[in-house]
């Protein structure tokens, strides 16, 4: 049973051997709703500057962006490079992502405090609105914002003026979003002391599941058909063999059959075994094998670091399915380490994972907002 989840203004003169970004410098629109003891912190971006550029382009800020990662207010392996550059490289439908990238300070210097997958969604009535990034891949969506400067990055996105597209726009929606993480808490109050409505759509609640298997007496049991063994991946050679192991055995159940095997897709097995190698560097990735007689019965790929890890892929041997092969798997690497959580939305593994509570939020500006903040844009736009 497998499982698997205008223009912008001119620059002088651009970087050779890169492509020319688009770039707008706009200080966030003042809010005439927040207290004056906020505005410094919220309102006043210092120059902010916003540039819009394709995932696969974002190789040339990779240090900077892999800086951002480490400072972010809620790091997820998802949305940095290790895991996004493999996928923009290898998979048709990362290619069309672009990024907004939130840099502060002069050229010379600057700092990047924001990254944020992102696409804009045309209105014919209504505000323009940001879409975050939004795939079945991603155990999580939250882009990465310095957690120092995390007031000011989200205004300046919800306050997102520029002459490249987003001239009207001033709503935001982000997706997959960790519920009890603290980059919601500071966007709920954030939009608080903007003027923003801010709505929340959590995902449904994970379906009650029946009584917890008897791992115990379900081992035994299997242990009758011969000689169990686990083994998680420690060296990145280990890794690799691990990987395509885990690969074979996906592609010799019901998914396979059914054409969705990553084996069976040159351009998926591609950005597994890229995106698992990479992550390996920073001991971000592991895989385990349940084998019984040296044969893998049961595969698993956790993404993350402890304490948290997804679970990206698992799969197992139909043939012993009644003895919860990849549950007893999953319970075995959640006990390797001290404070190990395992995440995984899949049904049947609730027993031996935790559920994510995900959800989407959408910020929209209010109608009393709009009417004092269009005649500041009236007046920029004859000052420019």
């Amino acid at each position: 049973m497998p499982i698997r989840h205008g223009s912008a203004p001119k620059r002088s003169e651009p970087r050779k051997g890169c492509a020319i970004p688009n770039l707008a410098a706009y200080p966030v629109a003042p809010s005439e709703t927040a207290p004056k003891q906020r505005r410094a912190a919220i309102d006043d971006p210092a120059g902010l500057v916003i540039e819009r550029r394709p995932l696969a382009g974002c190789a040339a800020i990779e240090a900077e962006w892999r800086d951002l990662g480490a400072r972010a207010i809620e790091p997820t392996p998802f949305c940095e490079p290790d895991f996004a550059l493999s996928a923009a490289q290898h998979l048709v439908d990362f290619r069309d992502v672009s990024v907004l990238l939130l840099w502060d300070g002069p050229a010379a210097s600057r700092r990047l405090l924001g990254f944020v997958p992102a696409r804009l969604r045309r209105r014919l009535l209504g505000q323009d609105e940001l879409i975050g990034w939004n795939n079945p891949r991603l155990g999580l969506a939250t882009p990465l914002i310095d957690i120092d400067q995390a007031e000011r990055v989200v205004a300046a996105l919800l306050h997102a003026p520029g002459r490249w597209g987003l001239a009207n726009t001033q709503n935001l929606q982000l997706n997959r979003l960790d519920l009890d993480g603290p980059l919601l808490h500071s966007l709920l109050q954030v939009a608080e002391h903007t003027g923003h409505a801010a709505t929340l759509e959590p995902a449904p609640a994970p379906l009650a599941t029946a009584d917890q298997p008897d791992l115990a007496a379900l081992r035994h049991g299997l242990s009758r058909h011969g000689k169990l063994s686990f083994a998680e991946s420690g060296s990145r050679q280990e890794l690799r063999d691990m990987v395509e192991l885990h690969l074979a055995l996906e592609a010799s159940g019901s998914l396979a059959r059914a054409g969705g095997a990553a084996l069976q897709d040159i351009r998926e097995s591609a950005f597994l075994r890229a995106m698992t190698r990479n992550l390996a560097r920073s001991h971000r990735c592991r895989v385990g094998l349940l084998c019984l007689d040296e044969k893998p019965i049961a595969g698993a790929i956790l993404i993350g670091r402890s304490p948290r890890l997804w679970l990206y892929s698992g799969s197992q041997d139909e043939r012993f399915a009644s003895f919860a092969p990849l549950a007893q798997l999953i319970a075995w690497l959640g006990r390797r380490g001290r404070q190990r959580e395992i995440l995984a939305d899949l049904p049947g593994l609730h027993a031996v994972t935790l559920p994510q509570r995900l959800g989407d939020i959408r910020l929209t500006v209010t109608a009393k907002t709009v009417r004092r903040a269009t005649p500041l844009i009236r007046r920029r736009a004859a000052a420019a």
